[in-house]
């Protein structure tokens, strides 16, 4: 599915958007397979996905890209004076930001019809797929966010992002909130599996979460993370991405985004646009609350490492496999 989006992008016309309103939402319904969900653009969440159902079954009621911070090794130090003058160019001092993809940060795909959201199949090893995606410009930053969903029960959240907004070393973190309710009955589960880790009445290796958190991936573990329905016992694995070359994995936190996953009991209050700001750790965990057999979001984080020396024109790709386990 990644080879569509190349050529969908290496053809977009470099036009302004249309200058719609901020609060404007753009949907549509469809059924492709043994899929079913609405994608939508509205407000600054990017290109979000609802009401998915895989074989005629509920997986999750929303996935969303709320916002992709950014932080430069060398940034404008608003008490620094020294750092405020130049052009970021010369200073190569910028930053950080938060970038939230909006409908008028949208580019028509010449190739698509002229749409900001293409869809597009493919058939890659004997699979069908099917690539919903939006190319979006902003500031110097080109960002092509889409949702690759297989025939055989694989969803794969991409983002894909080349730009310099300064000629330094930085790395952009996408934030994907998946809120799942799985079989529509608001008992999900929340599992982690560690290689070689002990039993702890699950099987070896596993263990429930019974409160929010945050968590790291650890590779000598091999972390992956399952959520599943408490009642049939039908769930989606999250797997983290093993990369798309030039790199070769989703990254390592770091102490401007110190975190791979975080659990949260769901809350209509808190579907909403990122709220942090761009120095701003995700919040939403200060009550502590419950997740056993609760309606539960599953946000994952990825860290994408641009290296100057790449230069503006190099696409760097990212994101994590969601897999359905029946």
């Amino acid at each position: 599915m990644t080879r569509i989006w190349l050529g969908l992008v290496m053809m977009v016309g470099m036009v302004a958007s249309s200058g719609l309103s901020f609060a404007e939402t753009h949907s549509e319904h469809v059924n492709w397979g043994k899929w079913s969900f609405d994608w939508e653009v509205r407000d600054n969440t990017g290109l979000a996905i609802r009401n998915v159902t895989y074989r005629d079954e509920l997986v999750l009621a929303k996935a969303s890209m709320p916002v992709v911070r950014v932080k430069y090794v060398k940034e404008q130090v608003w008490w620094n004076p020294f750092t405020w003058f130049g052009s970021r160019a010369e200073s190569g001092r910028c930053g950080p930001f938060q970038d939230r993809l909006r409908w008028q940060d949208l580019v028509p795909i010449v190739n698509c019809g002229d749409q900001k959201v293409c869809m597009e199949t493919s058939t890659q090893q004997n699979v069908k797929w099917l690539e919903v995606g939006i190319y979006a410009r902003i500031g110097e930053y080109h960002l092509y966010q889409s949702w690759n969903l297989s025939d055989d029960g694989e969803l794969r959240p991409v983002l894909h992002s080349r730009g310099l907004s300064c000629n330094t070393d930085h790395v952009h973190h996408p934030y994907w909130r998946f809120d799942f309710d799985i079989n529509g009955n608001g008992m999900d589960q929340v599992f982690v599996h560690e290689e070689g880790g002990a039993d702890r009445g699950w099987g070896p290796g596993w263990r429930k979460y019974t409160n929010e958190r945050n968590d790291v991936k650890i590779p000598a573990l091999n972390k992956s993370w399952l959520v599943r329905d408490q009642l049939n016992g039908h769930g989606v694995w999250i797997l983290p991405g093993t990369g798309y070359v030039p790199l070769k994995d989703d990254g390592e936190r770091d102490k401007f985004a110190d975190l791979d996953v975080a659990i949260r009991r769901a809350s209509a209050s808190e579907d909403v646009p990122w709220s942090f700001g761009a120095r701003g750790q995700l919040g939403y965990d200060e009550d502590n609350q419950g997740v056993q057999e609760q309606d539960v979001v599953f946000w994952y984080v990825a860290h994408m490492p641009h290296m100057a020396a790449m230069g503006p024109t190099k696409w760097l790709t990212l994101g994590p496999t969601l897999r359905v386990q029946r």
